[in-house]
C-alpha cells in the first residue's frame, strides 16, 4: 500500500493545486478538564488516568507538520501549540512549520520518501488520495460521538471514508459576494440579508447588466476560480442540483442537465461580457481588478477581508451567495488534521488531534486567526473575531450551506487531477468563447472519466 501511495504522490505532484493556502476523550469518557487552551497555570497531571481515558504512550513524541499562511494564522497556531505543550507535558511535540507556498510539495516529498510525520495539516481537496489509500489512523472509536455529531455535515463527510473517521476537520474559509458599496448604492441594488435571500441566477444576471451599464464597466464581476482554482465555481453546479461524480464516485456526471445548465450560465456571462475573460488556469486578477474599481463585485474568500480593507478601505461590503429554488452553497475551503496509520504513537497523535479540534480550542484558534469553525455549536452561538466581525458573521452563516455531496466529491482520490482538467477544458469558453457550453461538457465528460478510470 505504501508503494502504491508513493507512486500516486509522484503522479499528483504535477497536479498540485495553487490554492490560497488557509485532550482527547473516548466515546465513554467525559471531556478532560484540560482540553482547552490554558488560561492560567495548568494543574499537575494526575498520576492515574480516569477509566477509559486515552493515555499517551510512554516517551511519546508527536511530529506535526503545518504551514501558517498569514500573521493571524501564525498567531493562532502559537496559541494552540503553546497550550498543548503546557497541558500535555507527557507528550513531546515537534512542530515543523513549512512555507505555505511549498507545503504541499514538501509533504508529498516526505510521504514519497516514507518519512511520514505523525500528524499533518492538509487542505480538504488534497485529502482524498490519503483517505482512500489505507494509510490514515482510524479515529472512529477515539473521538467521542458527541464531538463527531457536532461537526458540520459537509466537513464530517470530507474526513470520512467507508464509515471510518480518518481525520478531524479543523476550520474552514469560504466564498461570498464582495461588492462596491458606492456602485451598489448609486444603482439601487438589493443587498441579500440571509442565505435564503440570495439573488436568483436571473436576478444576478440583471444586476450585473445594470451595474455594467450604470458605471461604464468593461465587466461587472469576476471570481477567484482563477489560478487553477476552478473548483470554486462548482458550488453553482451543486446549488443547481448537479454534481461532479455519481453517488459511489465511479462515474463523471457532467452530462446531466443540472451540470450543463451551470456551464451555460457561465457561457451567458461571457457572451454578455458580464464576467472577466480571465482563464481558470491563468493568474489571479479578480481581487486586484475589484479594488481598482474595474468591477462592481467579486466572488472572493473570507480570508480576503484584510486585503480588501487595506486596498479599498471603507468601500466594500460582503453579502450572500446566489440561490436556485431556495438552495444555495459555497466553496469548501480550510483544512483538517490527520495522523499516519504507521505512527509509533497513535494514542499521542490522536490526543493531539482531538485537543486542537475540540470546541474550546477550535473557537480560540478561529477567533485569533479569523477563520470559520466547522462545529455547528460554535456557528450557532457565534464567535468574537479579532476584526471584521460583521463580515465574518455572514461567512459563518454561509458555511452551513456547503453541500455534503460536494465535500465528498472534492475529497475523492483523484480530485486534484479532475480539477485541473476542469480548468483546462473551461478555458476556451472563458477566454475567447472558442468552445460552447455543450462542447465543454462533452469534453469534460470524456476527459474526466478517462482520469477517473486510470489505475
Amino acid at each position: 500500500m505504501k508503494k502504491e501511495l508513493r507512486k500516486m504522490i509522484f503522479v499528483s505532484l504535477g497536479f498540485v493545486m495553487l490554492s490560497s493556502l488557509a485532550a482527547c476523550k473516548t466515546k465513554t469518557a467525559p471531556a478532560p478538564a484540560n482540553t482547552a487552551v490554558s488560561q492560567s497555570v495548568p494543574t499537575a497531571p494526575t498520576t492515574e488516568p480516569e477509566p477509559h481515558e486515552l493515555v499517551a504512550e510512554e516517551g511519546a513524541q508527536v511530529r506535526f507538520t503545518y504551514w501558517a499562511g498569514s500573521p493571524s494564522d501564525e498567531a493562532a497556531w502559537k496559541l494552540i501549540l503553546d497550550g498543548f505543550t503546557k497541558d500535555h507535558p507527557e507528550i513531546k511535540l515537534e512542530a515543523e512549520e513549512m512555507p505555505s507556498n511549498t507545503y504541499a510539495t514538501q509533504l508529498d516529498t516526505l510521504v514519497a520518501g516514507n518519512d511520514w510525520p505523525d500528524v499533518m495539516r492538509c487542505t480538504y481537496q488534497r485529502l482524498g488520495k490519503y483517505k482512500e489509500s489505507g494509510v490514515l489512523l482510524d479515529l472512529t472509536d477515539i473521538i467521542s460521538k458527541e464531538s463527531i455529531d457536532d461537526l458540520v455535515p459537509a466537513y464530517r463527510n470530507a474526513l470520512t471514508y467507508e464509515g471510518k473517521l480518518l481525520g478531524m476537520p479543523h476550520h474552514t474559509d469560504t466564498v461570498a459576494v464582495f461588492y462596491n458599496k458606492e456602485m451598489f448604492e448609486k444603482s439601487g441594488i438589493r443587498i441579500p440579508t440571509s442565505t435564503k435571500d440570495g439573488w436568483t441566477w436571473d436576478e444576478l444576471d440583471s444586476i450585473a447588466k445594470k451595474l455594467k451599464s450604470d458605471h461604464d464597466l468593461e465587466n461587472a464581476f469576476a471570481g477567484i476560480w482563477e489560478n487553477n482554482n476552478g473548483y470554486r465555481f462548482l458550488p453553482f453546479v451543486y446549488m443547481n442540483g448537479g454534481a461532479l461524480l455519481n453517488d459511489d464516485g465511479t462515474k463523471i456526471t457532467a452530462d446531466t442537465p443540472e451540470f450543463i445548465n451551470a456551464i451555460k450560465l457561465f457561457e451567458s456571462w461571457r457572451k454578455d461580457n458580464l464576467v472577466t475573460a480571465t482563464g481558470m488556469t491563468q493568474p489571479n486578477q479578480a481581487n486586484s481588478m475589484f479594488v481598482a474599481k474595474k468591477l462592481a463585485f467579486v466572488f472572493a474568500g473570507s480570508w480576503h477581508c484584510s486585503y480588501m480593507e487595506e486596498n479599498f478601505p471603507g468601500n466594500w461590503g460582503v453579502t450572500y451567495m446566489p440561490v436556485v429554488d431556495g438552495k444555495t452553497g459555497s466553496d469548501m475551503g480550510g483544512n483538517g488534521l490527520f495522523a499516519y496509520k504507521g505512527t509509533k504513537y497513535p494514542n499521542a497523535s490522536a490526543i493531539f488531534i482531538d485537543y486542537v479540534t475540540n470546541a474550546e480550542n477550535m473557537q480560540a484558534f478561529c477567533e485569533e486567526g479569523n477563520f470559520i469553525p466547522v462545529r455547528q455549536s460554535l456557528i450557532d452561538k457565534g464567535l468574537t473575531f479579532v476584526e471584521f466581525q460583521d463580515e465574518m458573521n455572514i461567512f459563518l452563516n454561509i458555511v452551513s450551506t456547503i453541500d455534503p455531496k460536494m465535500a465528498q466529491d472534492e475529497t475523492s482520490a483523484k480530485f486534484q487531477q479532475l480539477n485541473l482538467a476542469f480548468c483546462q477544458e473551461m478555458d476556451p469558453l472563458v477566454v475567447n468563447g472558442s468552445a460552447t457550453a455543450e462542447e465543454v461538457v462533452s469534453n469534460l465528460q470524456a476527459k474526466l472519466q478517462e482520469i477517473l478510470d486510470e489505475q
